[in-house]
């Protein structure tokens, strides 16, 4: 194994209870646990990929090649979606743990890829998971995508364009590098440079703080979460924001060399997202999902992954009022 296929050397992350969030913002403690990872030369090493190992279980995920079809919810898919016997998807598998890729560098894992795997077999289909940039996914909705499934935070704004059936919640955090070296202060981001990714609501939130200083921050937007860690990794910004679960996965990683600072905030639902107005396509993915959650494979594909906490048991559509 050579040091440059991997981003980090890890081992699974561990969700401590807290409130909830998703791809926007966090509102729940998370304490400084710190698995280890390779030390800085080993960290240096990593910065090239986009890769992560996590060792063969975490490459395996959960196994999904036991769920069968149930017929009756197979029968709510719309014929257009199963005519070619698959169902494709809209992901980011730059997002870990939620979905990345494995050890190969071409099979995609993480919850989130689980639960695309679910969903499609509990619906008698194919899953057929494409990558694609974040901010891109619900534009692709329905023409080139069928469900977007990629962490994505369930909101008002979203739910006028889209109808997104709820399945975790997340809230956002904050990491910094070990000891807070730049005493970054997440209550005020003025004349810090923060890391983050394009699209999240993290990012929009940023922005947003930004408009109240008279010294902006500088804030450093990347396509895929692995170059936001590498950048803080390596000392380039003061502080990166993610989601609870992403923030845990990195630290789990980060082998002592990142830390969380302040409190998770902005607790709220991530979703499955299909097209406005596709009531037979919502009522099919509402029943997969809540198929999912009964049977307590949704719960098994979390703690897959690390996480027990926050899991939804309701299939809830457009649940933010």
């Amino acid at each position: 194994m050579r040091m440059n296929e991997y981003l980090f050397i890890l081992g699974y992350a561990r969700v401590v209870p807290a409130k909830p969030t998703g791809r926007l913002g966090v509102d729940m403690r998370i304490t400084k646990t710190l698995a280890a990872l390779a030390a800085g030369a080993m960290a240096l090493a990593a910065c090239g990929s986009d890769t992560v190992s996590a060792g063969p279980d975490a490459d395996s995920g959960y196994d999904t090649s036991k769920i069968s079809t149930v017929r009756e919810i197979a029968d709510l898919v719309p014929e257009r979606v199963k005519s070619d016997g698959k169902l494709t998807f809209g992901t980011n598998l730059y997002w870990p743990p939620a979905g990345f890729y494995a050890s190969d560098g071409t099979s995609p894992i993480g919850y989130d890829v689980d639960l695309m795997k679910a969903l499609a077999a509990v619906m008698g289909l194919k899953p057929d998971i494409q990558q694609a940039e974040f901010a891109s996914i619900m534009p692709g909705i329905p023409q080139r995508y069928e469900m977007g499934v990629s962490a994505i935070t369930i909101t008002s704004d979203r739910q006028k364009n889209f109808t997104m059936i709820q399945y975790y919640t997340v809230g956002t955090a904050w990491a910094v590098g070990k000891g807070n070296p730049t005493h970054f202060n997440p209550k005020n981001i003025c004349g810090k440079t923060i890391g983050v990714q394009s699209g999240t609501l993290q990012d929009d939130a940023i922005a947003k703080m930004a408009k109240a200083c008279d010294n902006p921050p500088d804030i450093q937007r990347y396509d895929k979460q692995n170059a936001v860690t590498q950048v803080l990794i390596g000392g380039k910004v003061d502080a990166m924001a993610a989601d609870t679960s992403v923030i845990q996965y990195a630290l789990t990683q980060a082998r002592g060399t990142l830390e969380t600072i302040g409190d998770v905030t902005d607790s709220a639902p991530q979703g499955v997202v299909v097209g406005k107005g596709d009531a037979q396509m919502s009522k099919a993915t509402q029943a997969a999902l809540q198929y999912l959650m009964d049977k307590g494979i949704l719960k098994g594909i979390f703690a897959k992954w690390g996480i027990k906490d926050n899991v939804a048991s309701q299939a809830l559509i457009n649940p933010v009022k």
